[in-house]
C-alpha cells in the first residue's frame, strides 16, 4: 500500500529572484509517494501525522490519500518507507484535506503551507524522540554510561525524551549509547507528538510590599534622572556648613546650569561672596597703644571670638581699609575670602513636592496611594483606571522594591443565571425562519447555504446566531463561531456558554501553547460542540460540522495580511468553501458589511436578510409572587429603540474659535454631563501613543524607523523610559530626542494625536474621572476579559481606546461616544479608505445608547462633508453603499473586478526595484501575447516602502479573473501573492 503525503517543508522548485517566471500547472499541489510498511497499514488513514525520510534527514508529513496502485512515473525501488506514525489519531479531517486543496488553488499557496493552518499548535516544537524501557530490572553487563541512562529512564517511569536525556545524562556519545541499548532490545526509540502541559490563563496583579518608612526613603530616588532634584535634596539634607556652588556640583556630578535654574525658580539662593577678618593668636599680646584705631578693630575681633565680615568691622569701628592692611602686615589678623554658598530658599515641607515634580513621579505616587490600605492582590487594569499609570510605572516601582508585579491565574467570572429565551421581533422572526430553512437545506453535496444578516448595531443578530446554534446541536452537528478580535471572545463566550454550558471551546493565539494544544485536542476528540475564536478557529478539526457563523464579517482582521505567511486567505471565502465541502450552513453578520459581501448578497450569491431596527430587551411587567418556584418566568419583551443621534463637529471652526484642545467644546460639555449623571463614555481614536510623529521645527527633520522608514510614534510613560519613540510596524524603540539629531536644535515638537494624549486631556478636564485606556500597549495576555469586566462593573467611567473598542461590544451604561478624529485613515492611497472610515465610525457609534438611558455620538472631523462621514452620521449604510459602489464601478475595483497583488521585498533597494521591473516587463509581455483581459498596475514602490529593513515593491493585476492565468505561472522566489487584497498599502 502507498501513501500520498504532503511534507512540511517547501519542496517545489521556483526560479531564482533574478530570473523570469515559468509555466507549470498546479505547481503548488506537490505531494510525495511513500510505501506503508505492513506493520503500519492498519494504523494509517488520511489525516495522520507521520515521519518520513526526505533527502538525508526526516520530515513531518500529512497523509492525504492511500492507494494500492503505484504511480506510473515511479518505480518500486525509488519509493521509501514511512518511518513512523506520530499520533494514533488523525490530526486533520477528510474535510480539512479537501479544504487545504481548495485554499492552495485559490491563494496559490503550496500544500505544505496550507496544511500548516490546520496542524496542531506548535507541532514542530512538540515532536520528540522518545526512549522507552522494555524491561523493568536493570540487566547485567551494562557499561557505566548505559547504566546511567537506564537509571534515569527508571526514575522517569521508563519513558523520557531524547532532549531530557541529553540535558541530564553526562556521557559522551549519548545517542550511540542509546543505539546499543536498542540493539539489545532493552529500549525502544521512536518519534512521538508529545502534547504540552496546558497552564491556566494568567493575568498581572500588583501588591504593595513596602512599609511607609521604606516608601518615604525611596521616593527621592524614583522617577527620571534629574540633576535639579539631586541638588535640591542635597541642599535640604545638608548638615553643618553650607556648600559652595562648586562643592555642590562636584557632589552631584553636574555643571552650574541646574543650580542657576533652581535659583531662578526661587527654590535655592546663592549668597554673595564675603571677606572675613579673623584675629590671629599674637593679637592678644600686641601693644597698640600708639595706634588706637588698630586697637579698636583688634578689640572687636577678640570680643567676637571668631571671624567678622570686613564691611561690618569697618562700619562698627569707623576704621579705614588701610587699618586692616596694617594689622595684616604686623601678623595680627588674617583676611579670609569666602566663596558664595548655596542655601535652601523653600520651606522645608515643600522640598519633597518639588522633587516629585522634577522627577515626574506623580503616577508612582498615585499608585502607592491607591495601594495603601489594600489587602492582597490588585489587578493592574484597575490600577490603570484609577491612577492613569501604565505598565512602565508599575515596573519602575517594582524595580525599587515598593510593589510586587506578578502574574497569577485568571479567575473567569461566574456565568450569568440562565434565563428564558427572549421573544423575537417581527424582523427577527422573519430572519430566523429563513435561517432555519437554510439549516435544513444545507447538506453535503448541495449548493452551500450562505446568508448575510445586515442588521444595525444592537438589532439582535446574536440571538439569531444562538438559535441557529441550538438548532444545529439538536441535529447532532457542531458549529464554529468566528469573531474578528480576541478582545471580543470574552463577552461572546459568556453569552454562548450561558446558553450552552460545557459545550463551548475557545481557541485563539493568546492562549499559551499548552492551552492551545489542549483546546485543539478537545475539539479533535469531539468533546466541544461549539468552537469560538478569531480566524484561526476556522481550521480546528471540527467533525460533523453543521454551521459556521462569522460575526462582524466586514472586519479586516478576517484577511491574512502582511507580513504574509502563505496563504493570504480571507476567512469569509474559506468559510463558504468549508461550508460547501462539509455541507454546513454559513451565516455572515454585520451592521456595516463590506461592499463585496453586500454586492454578492444583492445579486443572489448570498441570501440577504435585513434587521433594520435596534432593539432593547425589557423585563416583563411585574407579576404576583408565584406559589411554585418551578414556574418558568415569562420571556423578556424586545422593544424597538432608536439609534443614537450623531453630531458632527467641524474642528476647523473649533480652531477659529480659539479652542486648541483635542476635545471640542461640545464633546467637553457632553463628557462632563455624562459623568455628572453617573453614566459612562467611550472615546475612540485610531492611534496609540502620545503623538503621531516627532518634528524639528528648524530643519524639518522627522524621526523615522531605521528599518521601516515610517514616522516613529511618541510614547510618554513614567520611570527610566520617560519618553520613547516606537515603530508600530516592527516594534523598533529608541529614546525620544531632546536635541534634533540633524541640526542640534531644541525646537523638537510632537504632532498628531494618540490615546495617551487623549487620556491626559480627559484627566485635565475631569480629574475625578476613572479612566481606562484600552489599546495594544495596555491590553496584553488574558487581560481583555479583565478590561471588559472592569468597565461592565463600572470600575471605570471613561474607556479610551483604538479599534478594539469599536467591535461588537455591549456596554449598557455607555450614553456617550466621542470620536476624537474621524480623518485618521481617510486620505490614505487605498481603494478601501472610505469604506474603512464609514465602518469604523458606524461601529463605534453603535456602542452608545444600548439601554433605556439613550445616548449620543459626537464625531470630530476636519472634513465634515465627506460622504463616508455624512453617511455614518445618519446611520445610512445604503446611502454609503450606493455612492461607494459608483466609485468602484468607475475605477474598476472590487466587486467589479478581482485583484491580485504581487509583492517583493529585499534589503537592497536597487535589487528590489530591478526584480520588480523585470517581472513587470514579463507579465506585460505575456498578457499581451495571450490576449488576457488583465490590467497591470505598477510595478511601483508600496506606500509603506520599507518595512523591517526591507524595501517593498508591488505589482497589481486587475481583471475579471487574473487568478485563472496565475495558477499556471511559477513566480521566482521571494514574490508574495495576495489574492483579493483588502489593502494596497
Amino acid at each position: 500500500m502507498f501513501a500520498e503525503i504532503v511534507v512540511n517543508r517547501p519542496t517545489h522548485r521556483r526560479p531564482q529572484p533574478g530570473d523570469d517566471p515559468g509555466y507549470r500547472d498546479a505547481w503548488y499541489l506537490v505531494t510525495y509517494t511513500y510505501r506503508l510498511p505492513s506493520h503500519l497499514q492498519d494504523k494509517v488513514r488520511p489525516g495522520h501525522l507521520v515521519l518520513v525520510p526526505l533527502g538525508a534527514s526526516n520530515a513531518l508529513g500529512i497523509v492525504v490519500a492511500l492507494t494500492d496502485a503505484l504511480p506510473e512515473h515511479l518505480t518500486e525501488t525509488a519509493i521509501r518507507d514511512v518511518a513512523e506514525v506520530l499520533d494514533p489519531l488523525p490530526v486533520v479531517t477528510p474535510v480539512q484535506i479537501e479544504l487545504a486543496y481548495w485554499i492552495a488553488n485559490q491563494y496559490l499557496a503550496p500544500l505544505s503551507e496550507t496544511f500548516r493552518l490546520m496542524l496542531p499548535p506548535g507541532i514542530e516544537e512538540r515532536t520528540f524522540v522518545v526512549i522507552t524501557q522494555r524491561t523493568e530490572g536493570m540487566p547485567g553487563g551494562l557499561a557505566p554510561e548505559e547504566q546511567e541512562v537506564w537509571r534515569l529512564l527508571q526514575s522517569r517511569g521508563g519513558r523520557a525524551r531524547l532532549s531530557t536525556l541529553l540535558a541530564q545524562v553526562h556521557v559522551d556519545q549519548l545517542e550511540a549509547t542509546i543505539d546499543r541499548l536498542a540493539e539489545r532490545g532493552l529500549v525502544m526509540v521512536h518519534h512521538a507528538l508529545v502534547p504540552p502541559r496546558p497552564l491556566p490563563p494568567r493575568v498581572q496583579y500588583v501588591r504593595l510590599v513596602a512599609d511607609e518608612a521604606t516608601i518615604q526613603a525611596t521616593l527621592p530616588r524614583l522617577g527620571r534622572s534629574s540633576s535639579r532634584a539631586d541638588l535640591l535634596m542635597l541642599v535640604a539634607r545638608q548638615r553643618g556648613a553650607p556648600l559652595t556652588v562648586g562643592e555642590l556640583c562636584q557632589r552631584v556630578g553636574c555643571r552650574e546650569e541646574p543650580v542657576r535654574a533652581l535659583v531662578e525658580r526661587g527654590w535655592l539662593k546663592i549668597t554673595e561672596p564675603r571677606t572675613l577678618i579673623v584675629a590671629l593668636p599674637e593679637a592678644r599680646t600686641a601693644d597698640l597703644a600708639r595706634a588706637p584705631r588698630q586697637a579698636a578693630v583688634l578689640s572687636l575681633l577678640l570680643s567676637r571670638g571668631g571671624p567678622v565680615e570686613k564691611k561690618e568691622l569697618l562700619a562698627r569701628t569707623g576704621a579705614s581699609p588701610t587699618v586692616i592692611t596694617a594689622l595684616e602686615e604686623k601678623g595680627l589678623v588674617q583676611r579670609i575670602r569666602e566663596e558664595p554658598m548655596v542655601l535652601l530658599a523653600l520651606p522645608p515641607d515643600q522640598v519633597m513636592n518639588r522633587i516629585i515634580e522634577l522627577r515626574g513621579i506623580e503616577k508612582e505616587l498615585a499608585v502607592l496611594a491607591a495601594l495603601r490600605g489594600t489587602v492582597g492582590r490588585v489587578w493592574v487594569g484597575g490600577i490603570y483606571a484609577q491612577t492613569g499609570a501604565d505598565l512602565g510605572t508599575l515596573r519602575h516601582l517594582a524595580d525599587h522594591g515598593l510593589i510586587s508585579l506578578h502574574a497569577e491565574q485568571f479567575d473567569r467570572p461566574p456565568l450569568p443565571d440562565r434565563r428564558p429565551l427572549p421573544s423575537l421581533t417581527s424582523d427577527q422572526e422573519a430572519v430566523w425562519r429563513e435561517i432555519e430553512r437554510g439549516l435544513h437545506q444545507a447538506g453535503a453535496g448541495k449548493e452551500p447555504y450562505v446568508a448575510l444578516i445586515h442588521g444595525v448595531t444592537g438589532s439582535g443578530k446574536t440571538e439569531i446566531y444562538l438559535r441557529a446554534l441550538a438548532a444545529t446541536l439538536t441535529k447532532g452537528q457542531r458549529a464554529i463561531v468566528l469573531v474578528p478580535e480576541i478582545s471580543l471572545t470574552a463577552q461572546t463566550v459568556q453569552r454562548f456558554e450561558a446558553r450552552f454550558p460545557g459545550r463551548v471551546a475557545v481557541f485563539h493565539s493568546r492562549l499559551t501553547p499548552g492551552q492551545r494544544y489542549a483546546v485543539w485536542d478537545r475539539i479533535r476528540r469531539g468533546e466541544a460542540d461549539i468552537v469560538i475564536g478569531p480566524r484561526s478557529a476556522l481550521f480546528t478539526p471540527v467533525s460533523r460540522l453543521g454551521l459556521i457563523v462569522l460575526d462582524e464579517v466586514h472586519d479586516h482582521s478576517y484577511k491574512q495580511m502582511e507580513p504574509i505567511p502563505l496563504p493570504a486567505y480571507h476567512a469569509r471565502d474559506v468559510a463558504v468553501a468549508l461550508g460547501r465541502i462539509a455541507g454546513a450552513a454559513v451565516v455572515l453578520g454585520s451592521a456595516t458589511p463590506d461592499l463585496v459581501s453586500y454586492y454578492r448578497a444583492t445579486h443572489g450569491i448570498y441570501h440577504l436578510l435585513e434587521l433594520p431596527q435596534r432593539i432593547m430587551t425589557q423585563p416583563p411587567a411585574a407579576a404576583p409572587q408565584r406559589a411554585r418556584r418551578q414556574e418558568v418566568l415569562p420571556s423578556p419583551r424586545p422593544v424597538s429603540a432608536p439609534l443614537p443621534p450623531v453630531q458632527v463637529v467641524d474642528l476647523r471652526q473649533e480652531l477659529q474659535a480659539g479652542n486648541r484642545s483635542i476635545l471640542s467644546r461640545v464633546l467637553q460639555k457632553a463628557l462632563q454631563q455624562t459623568l455628572e449623571a453617573g453614566e459612562q463614555a467611550i472615546l475612540f481614536l485610531n492611534r496609540r501613543g502620545t503623538a503621531t510623529f516627532v518634528l524639528c521645527r528648524d530643519c524639518g527633520y522627522v524621526a523615522r524607523c531605521p528599518r521601516c522608514e515610517v514616522p516613529l510614534t511618541f510614547h510618554r510613560s513614567a520611570g527610566s523610559e520617560s519618553s520613547r519613540l516606537i515603530c508600530h510596524r516592527c516594534n523598533h524603540r529608541e529614546p525620544a530626542p531632546v536635541l534634533c539629531p540633524q541640526c542640534k536644535s531644541r525646537r523638537i515638537r510632537y504632532f498628531g494625536l494618540g490615546t495617551e494624549r487623549v487620556e491626559a486631556a480627559v484627566r485635565e478636564l475631569c480629574p475625578e474621572a476613572r479612566l481606562l485606556r484600552w489599546d495594544r500597549d495596555t491590553a496584553t495576555s488574558a487581560e481583555p476579559e479583565q478590561f471588559l469586566q472592569a468597565f461592565i462593573e463600572r470600575r471605570a467611567d471613561v474607556l479610551i481606546g483604538t479599534q478594539m473598542i469599536a467591535k461588537g461590544l455591549d456596554f449598557p451604561m455607555v450614553t456617550l461616544v466621542g470620536v476624537i478624529s474621524a480623518d485618521t485613515a481617510l486620505y490614505l492611497p487605498d481603494y478601501r479608505t472610505a469604506e474603512t472610515t464609514f465602518q469604523l465610525l458606524t461601529q463605534v457609534a453603535g456602542r452608545a445608547g444600548r439601554s433605556s438611558r439613550g445616548g449620543q455620538v459626537i464625531i470630530q472631523t476636519y472634513n465634515p462633508d465627506h460622504y463616508a462621514i455624512q453617511a455614518a452620521a445618519k446611520h445610512d449604510f445604503h446611502r454609503f453603499y450606493r455612492q461607494e459602489l459608483t466609485h468602484r464601478r468607475q475605477l474598476g475595483y472590487p466587486p467589479f473586478a478581482r485583484l491580485v497583488a504581487l509583492r517583493f521585498s529585499d534589503p537592497d533597494p536597487e535589487r528590489c526595484r530591478a526584480a520588480a521591473e523585470r517581472l513587470g516587463r514579463w507579465l506585460a509581455a505575456e498578457i499581451q501575447r495571450l490576449g488576457r483581459p488583465i490590467d497591470l498596475i505598477g510595478p511601483a514602490p508600496c506606500f509603506f516602502s520599507r518595512v523591517r529593513g526591507r524595501t517593498r515593491w508591488q505589482i497589481v493585476l486587475r481583471g475579471p479573473d487574473p487568478l485563472s492565468w496565475l495558477q499556471g505561472v511559477v513566480l521566482p522566489w521571494g514574490w508574495q501573492v495576495d489574492v483579493d487584497p483588502i489593502s494596497l498599502l
